[in-house]
């Protein structure tokens, strides 16, 4: 078929001949001229002295990357003395559970000493997969905030740089390709020889993005808007205040419990302070470092996991006895995992208990003067997370549909939605695979048509906070104001089930707002530019959304609604030793607000889970009652059958 896109500058459609069922490459176009080159070079990952990985160590002699069949990028390792098959997972993959892949490529493992493995490029971890990438093309890098491509210059013939390969690897998606033809003004598939591509930085995998240094997130600086398609998370908007999660500190004295239960006693060694936990019978490392220092991100519950591994003196993490004791760094615990004389904790609780003071006496007979605002995280371009071949926009629309059905038909509600769907409306599909849309726009005056996500994420709480001004000025009770944002992420695949997140009050301390073009056109914005929050408010608005999530989790249980195991109500996201909250919490003027990861779309139990329409409807009801409760009534319905646990696939 032929694909007609335009450009983002307008210029005509530039016609694509597509034959990418197979991801093969097509020849170059005669006469195709050379990009002008940029106003500086990429920046070369090499070291001076000598080649060096990314991670600033020396590759290991014989490792290089290979393209096989002209699309299949592997990296071909050796096999050391005393190698395992877990050793090498460790030490290569984003996660053991891609060793069955390894093993179609190889057979049995591992080989003898002295022989390769070959190890596919999707099941590399971070720093692998820049070095594979690095060992292909050399003379790539980043340079200012994207990543450039010079083509012709890597280690294979030109003929096999196509554009479907190149997305597929440094975007995680070959369907980018549209968004690289379009930004570098390619007439074919093929660049010419010695053309500069350019990938933009906003649909760069995480481990290039951070090369690039293009995330998201200053505060009044938003990321630039795609071209194209996005897929993104919500891990990604880290605003410039960020707090770090822990500072260093003294080792406390030995022997101490860490919490009632007396599951951590502290200690010391030549690297510091720890808490050491003796594993239980089936547990893993990977479940021990989510439960004790909050990180979700699977490449950071990997990388600590193997530092607990090295730290402890574990060579295979696949053979641990029951008992065995771990090390885990203090300075990774979460606070409430301290020793009571760590200052850390001890903040951590007084702020507990000062959240703890406000609870909702507000109550309302089958729901009348209550007011939901509902949001679905992402939509158009930016369909969100996406694995196991489920989009996260799609099935989280369906359920903000299911809701506002739900709460119009059967209670005295009113429910507003910062979005809506021009082609469906808000139509419930019963349907297991749901199809692409990008019709959907944001309902701020005028309407915003979802092309740039990073602009849209903040336009959501200029939109809500507008609701919630208008609501209050024509009489409404403030805390009979809901707002809820509806999520499915990407975590670490090794448990799943819904996480709800809370504004945490030391998190939002500052002034928040934006200024600019796109800004200037929206109403909501132009009422109110920047928003601000007391301490009062701050710990009001904690307290009654932890006490609105932990009702919903009653909802959730009582529904069959799998929930995560470890600590499901949070007030902040931890990623890259930073800590905050999600945009449309932290900048939000509703009292009462959650933003719902529903399920975890890297495990495939939960993507199956969310898939089921029947199961969406289950999640619609559960919010419901958990409304019903959280204002004094008993709950709407008949519970679910069977509770549903999601701890793996």
């Amino acid at each position: 078929m032929t694909l007609v896109r335009r450009s983002p500058e307008g210029r005509p459609g530039i016609a694509l001949a597509l034959t990418l069922a197979a991801g093969l490459a097509l020849p170059a176009s005669p006469g195709a001229a050379s990009a002008v080159p940029g106003p500086k070079p990429a920046q070369r990952l090499d070291g001076v002295a000598g080649r060096t990985s990314p991670a600033g160590d020396s590759q290991v002699p014989g490792e290089h990357a290979e393209l096989r069949g002209g699309r299949d990028l592997v990296l071909v390792v050796p096999v050391r003395p005393g190698d395992t098959a877990a050793s090498l997972g460790q030490r290569y993959l984003v996660d053991l559970r891609e060793l069955p892949s390894v093993r179609i490529l190889n057979g049995d493992l591992p080989p003898a000493a002295g022989g390769t493995v070959a190890l596919p490029y999707a099941s590399l971890n971070e720093t692998y997969k820049v070095r594979a990438i690095h060992d292909l093309f050399p003379e790539d890098g980043p340079r200012d905030g994207d990543w450039i491509h010079r083509a012709g210059a890597g280690r294979q013939p030109a003929s096999e740089e196509s554009l479907w390969n190149l997305s597929l690897w440094l975007t995680g998606r070959g369907e980018n390709f549209g968004v690289l033809a379009d930004r570098n003004a390619l007439p074919g598939l093929i660049p010419t020889p010695g053309m500069e591509i350019v990938v933009p930085g906003e649909l760069l995998l995480p481990p290039f993005k951070k090369l690039a240094g293009s995330g998201s997130g200053a505060e009044g600086r938003p990321a630039p808007p795609s071209d194209g398609e996005v897929n993104s998370d919500d891990f990604t908007e880290v605003p410039t205040e960020a707090e770090p999660v822990t500072p260093k500190r003294a080792a406390p004295p030995p022997g101490q419990a860490a919490d009632s239960t007396g599951q951590l006693v502290y200690g010391a060694d030549d690297a510091g302070a720890f808490a050491r936990y003796r594993l239980k019978r089936g547990e893993a490392l990977y479940s021990v470092v989510m439960r004790f220092t909050g990180r979700v991100d699977s490449q950071e519950v990997n990388d600590l996991a193997r530092a607990i591994a090295t730290r402890s003196g574990i060579r295979d993490v696949t053979d641990i006895p029951a008992g065995y004791p771990v090390k885990i760094s203090m300075e990774d615990l979460l606070p409430e995992f301290l020793p009571g004389q760590d200052p850390r904790r001890q903040d951590w609780e007084k702020s507990q208990a000062k959240i703890a003071r406000y609870t909702n006496q507000t109550r309302s007979r089958n729901l009348e003067g209550v007011t939901v605002i509902l949001d679905a995280g992402h939509g158009g371009r930016d369909r969100g997370a996406s694995h196991n071949g489920v989009s996260e926009h799609e099935y989280v629309y369906d359920i903000l549909c299911r809701i506002k059905a739900r709460l119009e038909g059967d209670t005295a509600a009113r429910v507003l939605t910062t979005i809506r769907d021009r082609r469906e409306g808000y139509r419930v599909r019963d349907q297991v695979r749901l199809p692409r849309n990008q019709a959907e726009i944001l309902l701020t005056d005028p309407p915003f048509p979802l092309t740039q996500p990073y602009v849209s994420v903040n336009l959501r709480w200029y939109l809500t906070n507008a609701y919630f001004r208008r609501l209050v000025a024509d009489g409404s009770d403030p805390l009979k104001i809901v707002f809820t944002s509806l999520h499915a992420d990407a975590r670490h695949p090794g448990l799943g089930g819904a996480m709800i997140y809370v504004p945490g009050e030391e998190y939002r301390r500052n002034r928040y707002g934006y200024t600019g073009p796109v800004y200037a056109r929206i109403r909501e914005a132009r009422e109110q530019p920047y928003v601000s929050f007391t301490r009062a408010e701050r710990e009001r608005s904690e307290g009654l959304s932890r006490q609105f999530a932990t009702t919903l989790l009653k909802g959730f249980q009582r529904h069959g609604v799998a929930i995560h195991p470890y600590d499901p109500v949070r007030e902040r996201i931890i990623r890259r030793r930073r800590s905050w909250v999600p945009a449309v919490l932290r900048c939000s003027e509703v009292p009462v607000q959650v933003l719902v990861e529903v399920s975890n779309l890297s495990n495939l139990a939960d993507s199956r889970l969310i898939a089921d329409p029947a199961y969406r409807q289950r999640v619609a009801d559960a919010y419901l009652d958990a409304l019903h409760l959280y204002y004094g009534e008993s709950a709407a319905g008949p519970p679910s059958s069977r509770l549903v646990t999601s701890r793996g696939n």
